[in-house]
């Protein structure tokens, strides 16, 4: 967890200096090509998916030649695939991107060489997780977790400064090419010293990649549907709406979506755990794989939730400026529960493919998709930007379903437990008491963040409580 945690941290304080920096519309054009680039996220068609499955089996099963030539397999593939996928990338941005989203003539060229730069930077994305992946199946957490740590906060304050310096997006997304070569370069150093693996293209046979386009085709559509569904409302809002109002609403999107980074973050574990129980015919094993996540993070998310409930104004207040405080606002707290929403429903997901349900999956992200992008649209139509918000929040009843359906397939416990809504009730009360002392102070008063980081301090402990007594039983 700890990259994902360390980036999320340091995006949330740098948000506002982003915007400061750059200016509204050149922050949208950044936003543009991040929307263009979070639909290609079907960009690998489900192989980085398949690989992780036969990966974990192979270590599951000690069986090294298996494991030879599924990543041998998966690597020529990937590089195959994933070159052809940045190059329509760069012809997509580079043709359509003026098209489809609102910018001034004067920044058209602008748009276009972002799009080409943000190619290059998806390439190094998706062949980076490939070796990611590789480091996961090993149960290799402690070395991912350092080094993307320290990339990503490295690459965050190199951006912070050359958009200070240059105001110019372009140039930030180069930086982040050039991140992303590091990045690559550690992890195959990594993978050849420490698990005697290299490119191993000798390795890949015909019969292996059967068996991974056996999983990959279903997780490819599953991935499209997902990827363009997950942008589908900025999609949407970058087509309607003028740059301001577009800006404010990733501002909370932005936000959201770093929140559910906890989620995204357990999803290497969950997979590569139950690929190997899968692989030990364990069946018991993946059970408490999903409680036990499931629990952990169902506990921070509706802290999350609540505490944005009862605490979203002084934190906007404190986070943005005043004014573009006030226009954030109406999209944050919906857009925020939606994301944590989508932080649990992580745990679920990270599951169906190593239980060979990938086809389930496709059918799920199909019908979320159709509901995110109906109920976006009315939802602009309705309430203009709130509108948009609370559509997505409404659209999240299909991720509790998929949910339950993991849930019902496996006999965990999840949504079904008692203990879940406890916690969640529990958790509203503590809120609303500590919101009603509050009502003591003005309603302008920048002393309302002492009860609102009580609450979260308290509650926080409370659920690091195990971690926290094992720390101090320490000598």
């Amino acid at each position: 967890m700890a990259p994902l945690l360390v980036i999320s941290a340091v995006n949330i304080i740098s948000v506002r200096l982003f915007w400061r920096y750059l200016g509204t519309e050149m922050y949208a054009l950044w936003m543009y090509v991040n929307t263009l680039n979070g639909t290609f996220g079907f960009m690998d068609l489900g192989l980085g998916a398949a690989v992780a499955r036969y990966l974990g089996i192979a270590l599951g099963a000690q069986d090294r030649k298996a494991l030879e030539e599924y990543w041998g397999t998966g690597n020529l593939l990937a590089l195959v695939i994933v070159s052809v996928m940045a190059i329509v990338f760069i012809v997509v941005g580079v043709f359509l991107g003026p098209v489809w989203f609102q910018v001034s003539p004067a920044h058209i060229s602008s748009l276009r060489w972002a799009f080409v730069a943000g190619g290059f930077s998806l390439w190094l994305s998706f062949y980076g997780n490939f070796w990611l992946v590789l480091s996961q199946a090993h149960f290799d957490f402690k070395f991912i977790g350092l080094w993307r740590s320290i990339l990503n906060v490295a690459q965050v304050a190199t951006s912070l400064w050359l958009a200070w310096l240059t105001r110019n997006p372009v140039v930030l997304i180069w930086a982040g090419v050039l991140f992303g070569l590091v990045q690559l370069f550690i992890f195959v150093r990594h993978a050849l010293t420490r698990y005697r693996l290299g490119l191993n293209l000798r390795h890949s046979t015909i019969a292996r990649a059967k068996e991974l386009f056996g999983i990959s085709n279903k997780v490819f559509g599953a991935v499209l549907v997902g990827t363009f569904g997950n942008s589908i409302d900025k999609l949407i809002l970058g087509k309607l709406a003028p740059p301001a109002t577009f800006t404010y609403y990733s501002v909370s999107s932005n936000f959201g979506s770093r929140i559910s980074m906890l989620g995204l973050s357990t999803m290497g574990p969950v997979a590569s755990q139950t690929s190997r129980a899968v692989g030990m015919g364990d069946r018991q094993k993946t059970v408490a794989i999903f409680n036990e996540s499931f629990d952990w993070m169902f506990g921070f998310y509706a802290l999350g939730a609540v505490w944005t409930v009862f605490w979203h104004r002084i934190f906007l207040r404190l986070w943005l400026d005043g004014d573009y405080a006030q226009s954030v606002t109406p999209a944050f707290t919906p857009l925020v529960i939606a994301f944590c929403i989508t932080g649990i429903g992580m745990v679920s997901a990270a599951q169906l493919v190593p239980l060979n349900r990938a086809g389930v999956e496709l059918v799920f992200a199909i019908i979320r998709t159709i509901c995110m992008g109906l109920l976006a649209a009315l939802g602009w139509y309705w309430g203009g930007l709130a509108g948009v918000a609370w559509g997505v929040l409404a659209s999240r009843v299909v991720t509790i379903a998929q949910d339950l359906y993991a849930i019902r397939l496996i006999g965990g416990g999840g949504w079904l437990a008692w203990h879940t809504w406890r916690n969640l009730l529990v958790q509203f009360a503590v809120g609303g008491a500590f919101f009603a002392t509050s009502r003591f102070l003005p309603a302008e008063s920048l002393w309302l963040i002492a009860p609102a980081a009580l609450h979260g301090a308290l509650i926080g402990a409370w659920l690091l409580r195990n971690q926290i007594r094992k720390i101090l039983s320490k000598p």
